[in-house]
């Protein structure tokens, strides 16, 4: 079975449960976003995002206070390696990326059981998730009741599904309040960007152009004679017998005539020009000249982190939580955690200022900290060391009364 057939089945029964179709709704999109992707400039600052993100790994948490504790749920087990049968968890994150940054709006499908229990209790229980690119969509209230959207798909199916019932991220965000794309015509936002994309196109495209024409012409030869068309006509078919029979690039001729040299030289774009026009394209996806290269520093990465990664890590813990968990569930505690580990494109010295601290403080484990450096765990390296300079918060006023001689419960006079 193929792909659109397995995502087919994920819905069937979902169009009759929700038949009614929405009242004044909204259409996003139709084709968006195509025209900027064919420069690959665009597409290689989307990959390297694209690249970073597959590398978060995403749990199932329960917060209660300070205290948080990773469920071994169904949710974190889809993440541990497959959201769904077609997908690693790398490659599901990169592909819902790509989505977003493309088309400004991604929707990921959960599919679950309804598990019964034996008090009636009933609950859901995931068995995938699929990131989802449908042609066009509309988002209405079904007789103000209930948010739907409709999503029609380039195979020419089409289904209504309750909004909630999708996790939905957006880039962008605009001063549209339920899409993505900053751009309240309805369509994909690239009107802040093609032209920058063009001139930096037709730059690249137009030095070839002009460094071949540069290599052929070399000057223009005008004959000074008078003939009548026949002899005008045999001239000129002589004259093109030489040209292509020439293997030189030379000409002989007998013609008088005069010779007028041409100098065509190619056309200097200044490296601050080629910048500019990067940079336009580099500031909209948060993207610098050196994370694209991949010759940069812990600061450069970390600049990189807030400006490309973080939204996307804020945006799927919270819609994700919002959709796989109930309200109860909520209130207890239940929550989507995305982890990112900041710690590998730290340099060096940054390593070892952090080994230092984890040392004193206890922040981390031996192994953890070998983890820094790539090397391997070992037996005893699951403990956490700390230095004896440093006490609990909760022990520093009885350190400290018991070095004044006062005794637990007595009182303390204070002179005035």
């Amino acid at each position: 079975m193929g792909a659109i057939d397995h995502i087919k089945n994920m819905f069937k029964g979902k169009e009759s449960q929700y038949k009614s179709w929405l009242m004044d709704g909204t259409p996003m999109f139709t084709s968006f976003g195509n025209d900027i992707y064919l420069s690959d400039f665009v597409n290689n600052a989307i990959d390297r995002i694209a690249s970073e993100v597959s590398k978060i790994e995403i749990k199932s948490i329960v917060k209660n206070g300070d205290f948080v504790n990773v469920m071994n749920d169904d949710i974190t087990r889809l993440f541990r390696f497959k959201p769904n049968p077609l997908q690693t968890t790398s490659d599901f994150l990169a592909n819902v990326e790509w989505i977003r940054r493309k088309y400004n709006n991604v929707f990921i499908y959960p599919q679950y059981e309804i598990i019964k229990l034996p008090n009636g209790r009933e609950f859901k229980k995931y068995t995938a998730l699929y990131p989802l690119k449908p042609l066009s969509i509309a988002i209405g209230e079904n007789n103000g009741k209930v948010w739907e959207i409709k999503m029609n798909f380039e195979d020419g199916s089409s289904f209504t599904l309750p909004y909630n019932d999708l996790i939905h991220l957006k880039w962008r965000r605009g001063a549209n309040s339920i899409i993505g794309g900053g751009d309240d015509r309805g369509l994909s936002n690239n009107f802040d960007i093609i032209r920058t994309i063009d001139a930096l196109d037709k730059t690249i495209q137009g030095l070839p152009k002009s460094i071949e024409a540069s290599l052929q012409i070399k000057g223009v030869y005008a004959a000074k004679t008078l003939a009548d068309q026949s002899k005008m006509d045999k001239m000129r078919d002589d004259f093109e017998k030489h040209i292509i029979t020439s293997e030189s690039g030379m000409i002989a001729t007998d013609l008088a005539g005069e010779f007028t040299p041409v100098n065509i030289s190619p056309p200097n774009i200044s490296d601050t020009a080629l910048k500019f026009l990067k940079a336009v394209i580099q500031e909209k996806y948060g993207v610098s000249a050196a994370i694209l290269s991949g010759d940069y520093t812990g600061a450069q990465h970390s600049a990189f982190y807030q400006t490309a990664i973080e939204d996307l890590i804020i945006q799927l813990e919270q819609a994700m939580t919002a959709c796989l968990f109930t309200p109860r569930e909520h209130d207890v505690g239940h929550k989507i955690k995305c982890y990112y580990s900041k710690v590998n494109y730290m340099a060096t010295e940054d390593k070892m200022n952090l080994a230092n601290l984890a040392k004193e403080t206890g922040i981390m484990t031996l192994n953890e900290i070998n983890e820094m450096y790539g090397i391997e765990p070992w037996e005893g390296g699951n403990r956490r060391i700390q230095s004896l300079n440093y006490v609990s918060t909760e022990l520093i006023d009885k350190y400290q009364l018991g070095k004044s001689g006062v005794k637990e419960g007595e009182d303390i006079d204070i002179e005035e």
